[in-house]
This record gives C-alpha cells, structure tokens and sequence, in this order.
C-alpha cells in the first residue's frame, strides 16, 4: 500500500488517479484504532481545528458509559442477513474520542456494531480491500446519517477505483458536516470519471478556502487534470512550482518528482524521465521507510495563497 500511497499524477503513459495523499496517506493517518484521526479540519473533536459535535455541547453532554453496560449489537457469533464477519480482536474502545462522538447519535448497541465495521474496514484496507468495502458498505447503509460511515465507503470505493460511487459519498459527506477536507478526492473523481475540465474548475473554486496541505493535494490533482487533457506543458510546470516550495516535506517532493517523470514519459520525452531516475532513488531512500510521525507543514506552506494556483491556471 505505500508503493499505492506515494504514486502521484499519471502512471507511465496512464491515468491512475493522484492517490489522494493527504499527507502521508488516503485518510488521515493514524491508523491505530483511530479511524476518527482521518478528518483533515483536526485529529480528534476539542482539539485545536477539530469541529465540535453535538454530544459535545453542554446541553447535550452525556454520563461516562460503563463499559460493562455497553453489550456490541454483533457478537462474534451472531451476524445478520448479508452482514460481513468481524474480525477478532475490535472493540469500541479503538475508536477515537470524535468517532465516538459522531455515532453516539445512534442507539448504544448500534453505534457499536457500525464502529466495529468502520474499524474492520479500515483495518482491512491494506490486504483484503474487497472485504473492507463490504464492511464500508454495512457501516453506511446502517448509519447513513452518520459522516464518519459516509466517509468510510466514500475511502474504500475510492481505493476500489469505483469513482462513481465515491464522488457521491464525498459530496454526500460535504453536505453532512460542511467540511471541505475531501475536495482533492472530489476533483480527483471526476479524473477518474473522465471530466478533467470539471476536476480544475472545483479547484478553481475551492482552493481560495483550502488550508496548506489542502493546496498541495490540489496542486497534484490539477497537474493531473491538464496532463488527461494533453497539456503536458502545464502539467510539469505545476509539479515543478511544488518542487521549489522551501520546507516543502520530502514525501510531498518526492510525488513531485515522480509526477514530473510520468509527465515526461506520458509526453514523449523518455531521455528526460529516466535522467530523473537518480535524484528519485535518492529521495526515496530518505522518505522510505518513515517513521509514525506526521510530516509537520513548514511555516512557507501556510503562506502559500489562492494566487499561487490562481497564476497556475491562468
């Protein structure tokens, strides 16, 4: 899954879709029974960028739940018609504070039993992503009201390559909780659907609103809009705006560069790809393998405005 996380604009002469990155992943990263850590507006709900739930109001606050008293809808042994097996080992208390939060809209039980399947989905993800979309599938048609499920087969469809049904999962999440951390998959759909021109002009309008890392994942999906249309020129002038970027994270130079020799290969220009065969294999030593920690924006990203991709597609 790494290999699948770092490819960026288009494959070798292909079309394969920016990889929806986000950093160093699809979803936000941390993985470790925090499926909630995949919201980009912040990690967990009262913290800094997070948004604020319901039950998190005063007037909505609710009594500590007694583990004890909180039975799961779905034993092990007990799965309803068309329901995928769990795996073992899942438990309520892997979730993280804000997907908690976001399901205790829910009855007890049943909030449990889709956070089990949202669990089992993105636990899945990387060795058995037909499964895991089957998992998505139950979360979401049993929670359909619930952002974090919607979010959850909106990744996995996404993963699957089956952009139809995952365009409107993400435009379905939008209009539930008004965040718009998922626009560079949204524009990346429609790359996937065929309607490059559609996924620029998204960009054209969200990217004033799009916070640093938002801009960047844009940028990749914009250079992969102008290549599916041919225009390889603006194309490898975006990737290469992004390369110069000071203190930009080297896993974020690194799918620059790999853009840039697809672009280059994709048009023709064969010698030039492979001279960049070196400088890659050296970057690559130093992102591959990385550590569990997120890669931290440099001040220089949070500079970067709406003009940068404004004078990009002009």
């Amino acid at each position: 899954m790494e290999e699948e996380r770092r490819k960026s604009g288009s494959g070798r002469g292909g079309k394969p879709p920016f990889g929806g990155q986000k950093g160093r992943g699809g979803k936000p990263s941390g993985r470790k029974g925090a499926p909630a850590a995949r919201r980009r507006s912040g990690a967990g709900a009262g913290e800094k960028g997070g948004r604020t739930f319901r039950s998190q109001r005063p007037e909505n606050k609710k009594k500590a739940v007694d583990r004890d008293r909180y039975p799961s809808q779905n034993p092990y042994d007990r799965l309803r018609p068309e329901e995928p097996p769990l795996p073992r080992g899942l438990s309520w208390d892997m979730l993280s504070p804000s997907d908690k939060d976001a399901l205790r809209s829910l009855s007890r039980e049943h909030a449990e039993n889709v956070g089990l399947h949202i669990l089992a989905a993105y636990g899945l993800e990387g060795e058995d992503l037909p499964l895991a979309l089957a998992h998505a599938k139950w979360a979401a048609s049993n929670a359909s009201r619930i952002d974090i499920a919607r979010e959850c087969l909106a990744l996995m469809a996404y993963r699957s390559q089956d952009y139809r049904t995952a365009l409107k999962e993400f435009l379905t999440v939008r209009r539930l909780n008004g965040e718009s951390d998922w626009i560079p998959f949204i524009a990346d759909c429609y790359r996937g659907l065929g309607e490059p021109r559609r996924a620029i002009e998204l960009i054209k309008q969200e990217s004033p609103k799009a916070g640093p890392e938002a801009k960047l994942e844009m940028m990749m999906v914009m250079a992969g809009a102008f290549a599916d249309l041919g225009d390889f020129q603006k194309a490898l002038k975006i990737v290469r705006v992004m390369e110069e970027i000071k203190g930009l994270p080297a896993a974020y130079r690194l799918r620059a560069l790999e853009a840039e020799q697809n672009f280059l290969s994709a048009s023709g220009r064969e010698r030039e790809a492979d001279a960049m065969e070196g400088k890659i294999e050296e970057l690559e030593d130093q992102v591959f393998p990385q550590t569990e920690e997120e890669d931290v924006l440099d001040f220089d990203l949070e500079t970067l405005d709406e003009r940068v991709i404004a004078d990009l597609l002009g």
